[in-house]
């Protein structure tokens, strides 16, 4: 059993970002989120499709990520000061 402090721990980190970042929307938080964690990890989870008028489309798949190691990556941004110095 995945142990449940995990939760609280994830979404105090979320909440920092969050709060440092007000003007996001909840859902351009976690896209954002996900495509810095991709980007970051060699692109894992990254989709890319082209639709049939051309326009092409980005989007992150993470379903299979260990909450750990997305925990480890929101750690490792605020420790680093990526999302503003008021996180």
């Amino acid at each position: 059993m995945r142990d449940p402090e995990r939760i609280e721990e994830i979404l105090t980190l979320i909440r920092r970002i969050w709060k440092a970042n007000p003007d996001f929307r909840f859902q351009q938080l976690m896209y954002t989120l996900q495509a810095e964690y991709s980007e970051s990890n060699n692109k894992i989870g990254k989709v890319e499709s082209v639709e049939v008028d051309g326009f092409k489309k980005v989007g992150y798949d993470l379903f299979n990520l260990e909450d750990e190691s997305f925990k480890k990556y929101l750690q490792h941004s605020l420790d680093h000061g990526c999302w503003g110095k008021n996180a």
